[in-house]
């Protein structure tokens, strides 16, 4: 068999399993585990179990004012979610018919979130765009695309309308528990305290604006940072045209090919904004903080949402950060990586030799363009879009004045006689394969903080199997074009194992929880009912915080996701709709090509691009709010509809009517902690039924990728290289670290110690 036609069968497997819909499903359940839906399940039954327990301990005890009956010298504020603080019952009836209209909010436009997002509407209207990119006529374009184009807007309002809706909602519940904690703590506590209360309630009940303002301010970098990388990506390809060897049909390839990838990672930033959003919502900013329950502590301003110093061999967080989620630097490695390799084929791609008629010009035909000066020029273009105050443009420069050392090396021997000699060059391939290992350990790092694979989807700009055979065989350098493909393989299998780690763990830790909160309710239901004071109903209702904020940061995350879909359609294909479908639609498509590929194709591409964003946002909305709602009917509303019961008064003022209600509270405590029980279990056994399903998705699509690859490539058959391996292990050890520094300051999971 040929090299060729070896070739050939290669990059045949290779498109078997980078189509569409499987680089989709890589993108989903990477973005599934990072989500952690069993977050979403946890804090519902445990926040109203917390309610229900507040309002029973309450009923045993005496009305008083959150107003009145505060120590001397507390400075007054305006109220901003309490209707009535002169009555702590009152304030309490209120909190669960907020959380009952909460609840019943979030059912409703979860529901109205599930319909718009299943098979049968949002996928399936972007199925058929992304159909008539790919196979409509010209005439089909310009009359149809626009218009399904504003079709999915509406769509992608509809959802974000809805998750907004609910996310006021828990907003709204969560400031009055938070004013309500904050109102308790002051009057059980002392005057030094209560002095220092106006800082502490700005610093709490301003933190949903602070955090509001926060968002906006990251959404408008997002949108520019996608802007950026849209025009990036069509000016790349017209340098192209002009700059890339017309004979180095490979590398014209893997260039077409980056630009794209630069642009879906720039998207997927976006998204992966979506769980830093959620992350801080669910830690309180910090404001929360250690400042209730102690005296004399001083109130302190809202902070970020703690993440944990990387322990990654390279230094930098695969955590989702604002400085790495819009940094040039995390969607160019790539294209680094690329001219790297490439500069690799002029070492070693004649047969192990350098390829000295790349390397240097020898004729006035473009097909003999000196590859040398072309990869130096790439280089130096690729450095000057760096940022150098983010954290991978730091990290990719060094790299970058590496690789031009090394190509400055080659350009100065290729001009000398010592030319003549094939291993002159030898002293440069080792430094060589080591930056190609930094460059593949930096890609690694890039590709989890984006949320996202190694591998591109097949789209419109893709050459066919037998054209990059070809031009692998041409150029000299077919094993270094298997070593790309391959690397971008190891790349998905790698976050794809590193997902089922995590999320293995997620379920692990979200079991444990869940015993914890069966014990917690289990030690308030059995405090006795006859001597019970603030100090006792003081912890629960600051774990109701913690619930409620936990809860609201999921559908926060809902909204970003939406709020990215809707940024995208708008602000950054909107512009430019009209300009690429007269591109598509037009001769002047066809004239320009880099390496076989025309201006239409990667217009088209980009736009293919584009398309998947809103399909991986729609299928996980529609797996969330399908979950959700499945809990909700069975757990959340029947629950939260006893909930409003539970205040209790006596039916007179003597001893036996006092010890008549004791009674009932006491029958009323049992049943809420079997109810928790139940519920807890029952969720548990939810989570632990979907690890399953998700542990063999994922097994199965790395089994798929073996066999369809193995006879072609074998390294997929051996475990992912250390280098590789390190990256994503550290990955998962950071995650877990900022998860338990996020849940230190999350009040949900610190009230057992009040016990």
């Amino acid at each position: 068999m040929s090299t060729a036609q070896k070739l050939t069968n290669t990059y045949t497997a290779l498109q078997t399993v980078n189509e569409g819909h499987q680089i989709n499903q890589d993108d989903w359940m990477t973005l599934w585990c990072s989500t952690n839906w069993g977050a979403l399940l946890q804090p519902a039954p445990l926040s109203i179990s917390l309610l229900g327990a507040i309002l029973i301990l309450a009923s045993s005890t005496a009305d008083f004012s959150l107003i009145d009956d505060v120590p001397e010298g507390a400075p007054e504020y305006k109220w901003q979610y309490a209707t009535r603080p002169e009555s702590f019952k009152t304030c309490l009836e209120q909190m669960a018919g907020d959380g009952s209209k909460a609840f019943e909010t979030a059912q409703a436009q979860m529901e109205i979130i599930n319909n718009s997002t299943s098979d049968s509407v949002m996928p399936k209207l972007i199925k058929e765009i992304v159909g008539l990119i790919i196979d409509g006529s010209k005439e089909d374009i310009q009359s149809l695309f626009l218009s399904k184009i504003n079709d999915l807007k509406d769509l992608s309002k509809k959802c974000l309308d809805a998750a907004n809706t609910t996310d006021s909602a828990f907003a709204n519940l969560v400031g009055l528990a938070q004013e309500m904690v904050l109102a308790c703590t002051y009057v059980q506590g002392t005057t030094e305290q209560a002095i220092d209360r106006n800082k502490v309630h700005l610093a709490v009940l301003d933190q949903v604006k602070a955090e509001q303002a926060a968002s906006i301010k990251q959404a408008k970098a997002q949108v520019a940072f996608a802007k950026k990388s849209y025009s990036k990506a069509e000016s790349g390809f017209y340098t192209a045209v002009n700059d890339v060897p017309s004979g180095w049909t490979l590398v014209g390839m893997e260039v077409v090919g980056d630009l794209a990838k630069g642009l879906s990672s720039a998207l997927n930033a976006a998204v992966s904004y979506g769980t830093m959003r959620s992350q801080g919502a669910q830690a309180g900013l910090n404001s929360y903080s250690n400042l209730t329950g102690q005296q004399g502590q001083t109130a302190v301003a809202p902070e970020p949402a703690p993440v944990a110093p990387t322990t990654s061999p390279n230094g930098v967080s695969s955590q989702p950060n604002a400085e790495a989620l819009t940094d040039p630097g995390t969607v160019g490695v790539q294209s680094v990586l690329t001219l790297v390799m490439a500069m690799q084929s002029l070492l070693t791609g004649k047969d192990g030799k350098p390829d000295w008629d790349r390397i240097r010009k020898t004729s006035d035909s473009k097909d003999s363009q000196d590859g040398g000066l072309y990869i130096q020029a790439a280089l130096e273009s690729q450095k000057t879009e760096l940022d150098p105050s983010a954290p991978f443009s730091q990290k990719l420069s060094p790299y970058i004045d590496d690789a031009l050392v090394i190509i400055a090396a080659i350009l100065k021997v290729a001009g000398s006689s010592a030319s003549i000699e094939d291993n002159t060059l030898e002293p440069q391939v080792a430094p060589t394969e080591q930056l190609i290992m930094n460059l593949q350990g930096l890609s690694t790092s890039a590709n989890l903080v984006l949320q996202q694979p190694g591998s591109a989807a097949t789209g419109p700009a893709t050459p066919a199997p037998a054209d990059q055979a070809q031009a692998a065989e041409a150029s000299g350098a077919a094993q270094l074009a298997v070593q790309s493909a391959e690397m971008k393989v190891t790349q998905t299998r790698a976050n794809l194992e590193a997902s089922r780690g995590m999320y293995e763990k997620y379920t692990d830790e979200l079991t444990q929880q869940q015993q914890a909160i069966t014990t917690t309710i289990g030690n308030i239901t059995q405090t006795q009912l006859t001597d019970v004071t603030l100090a006792h109903m003081l912890p629960v209702l600051g774990t109701a915080v913690g619930s409620f904020t936990t809860l609201r940061a999921q559908f926060s995350q809902l909204v970003q996701f939406f709020d990215h879909v809707a940024s995208l359609l708008n602000d950054v294909m909107d512009p430019s709709l009209t300009d690429w479908i007269h591109t598509l639609t037009s001769a002047e498509g066809e004239e320009k090509k880099v390496a076989g590929i025309t201006l239409s194709k990667f217009m088209q591409n980009l736009i293919y691009t584009g398309m998947m964003t809103p399909l991986k946002v729609s299928m996980l909305a529609n797996k969330v709010s399908g979950v959700y709602m499945s809990v909700s009917r069975q757990y959340i509303i029947p629950a939260q509809e006893q909930v409003g019961s539970m205040l209790l008064f006596p039916a007179g003022s003597t001893a036996e009517d006092k010890k008549a209600l004791v009674v009932k509270l006491q029958k009323a405590q049992a049943a809420l902690a079997e109810s928790t029980k139940g519920t807890n279990n029952k969720i548990s056994a939810l989570v632990l039924n979907d690890q399953k399903d998700f542990n063999t998705t994922i097994t199965a699509r790395l089994n798929a990728i073996e066999n369809a690859l193995k006879a072609h490539i074998p390294a997929v058959t051996q475990p992912v290289p250390a280098h590789v391996k390190a990256i994503t292990n550290a990955h998962a050890k950071d995650t877990a670290r900022t998860r338990a520094l996020q849940a230190g300051v999350n009040p949900m999971f610190t009230l057992q110690s009040a016990f």
